[in-house]
């Protein structure tokens, strides 16, 4: 007896379901439009090189919504931010947050060229999750390539039953010759984790490490975002 169709549908279902990289691609273009937020950002950065260590803290407070980004309150010298010294500087520095703010942008930018390497099911904090490893794109131009040995740019993505991503981790590493007998290496290493709040995808923390080395120079640098929503 030939099955029914629903049942056939049923049996068939794994096979014709999209693979999480695209599900992933169409949940963050079915994002609505971003609801008004106000977000605390705490920023710690730290760099080492030649032996001299540079420590910074930065606390800001951002409004972002559908009439764009505002920066309310800052912590960083005004000389020091973007655009500083023009009219309407605070819409303009803004864009240091647009990762966190909104991610789902960047994201999808970085998704374009992916290639989906692995995806596998597996419960994160509780709930079911996939993971999802993914080959990116660096986006060197061909001058960049033509001084490049070796680059490498992988993702682990964890999302959830909606498709939206809950944390995000990048490994990259290059190594270069940059004149005839210099070489240059870095390895980033970067750990994101994501938020929803009022229907839209927010940063909820992210670290990022630096190591490498230049003209016989190491350097290293390592960075922290947090994001807490603010009533």
């Amino acid at each position: 007896m030939r099955p029914s169709l629903p049942l056939a549908l049923a049996l068939l279902g794994p096979l014709l379901h999209a693979d999480g990289l695209a599900d992933l691609k169409a949940a963050l273009k079915a994002l609505p439009a971003p609801a008004k937020v106000h977000v605390r950002i705490e920023e710690d950065g730290r760099e080492l090189e030649e032996g001299k260590e540079q420590v910074e803290h930065r606390t800001a407070l951002v409004e972002d919504g559908p009439g764009g980004t505002r920066v309310l309150e800052d912590s960083r010298p005004a000389e020091r931010r973007k655009g500083s010294g023009d009219k309407g500087a605070d819409r303009k520095d803004s864009g240091d947050f647009r990762e966190a703010l909104r991610p789902g942008e960047e994201l999808l930018e970085q998704l374009g060229k992916a290639k989906l390497l692995e995806e596998k099911a597996e419960t994160r904090e509780g709930r079911p999750v996939r993971r999802l490893k993914l080959a990116l794109d660096l986006n060197l131009d061909a001058e960049a390539r033509s001084h490049v040995k070796q680059a490498e740019h992988e993702a682990t993505v964890w999302i959830g039953p909606d498709n939206l991503p809950l944390a995000m981790d990048q490994h990259i590493e290059v190594r270069a010759r940059v004149l005839l007998f210099a070489s240059v290496w870095t390895k980033i290493e970067i750990h994101r984790r994501f938020q929803r709040a009022q229907n839209r995808l927010l940063l909820l923390d992210e670290t990022a490490e630096v190591q490498g080395s230049a003209l016989g120079k190491a350097f290293s640098s390592r960075d922290t975002t947090r994001c807490s929503l603010v009533p």
